[in-house]
């Protein structure tokens, strides 16, 4: 077969079971249930190309998933996915009533796009 050999991947024996377990999971998150089942065809010796079709996903994602088993276990594995940027923030209340809030055209009068009082 042409490209790369597959890189072999062994599964920790206590691991087997709890990744069938959550293979088959209906009521699990599904990125749970996709790297789980990602992991068990990979250690079957499944390719990655067969891997990606059949679960609807990149080839890249099939390694990356197989590699951070490796990298990080069982645990890792199932962990939640790490979002990257900026976090979420609020922004602070207005430091004072005579500070405005920092919208533009929020401290003067005018007329307004709509009627607000009629």
């Amino acid at each position: 077969m042409r490209g790369r050999t597959p890189h072999p991947l062994s599964l920790a024996p206590a691991d087997l079971p709890i990744l069938q377990q959550v293979a088959r999971g209906e009521f699990l998150p599904w990125y749970q249930v996709r790297r789980a089942r990602i992991v068990l065809a990979y250690a079957r010796g499944e390719r990655n190309s067969s891997i990606a079709l059949r679960i609807e996903c990149d080839e890249a994602t099939v390694w990356r998933t197989c590699r951070r088993y490796e990298r990080l276990g069982l645990t890792g594995l199932l962990a939640a996915p790490c979002r990257s940027g900026q976090p979420d923030r609020i922004s602070p209340p207005s430091a004072g009533p005579d500070r405005r809030s920092g919208r533009p055209g929020t401290g003067r009068q005018g007329p307004a796009d709509h009627a607000l009082v009629e």
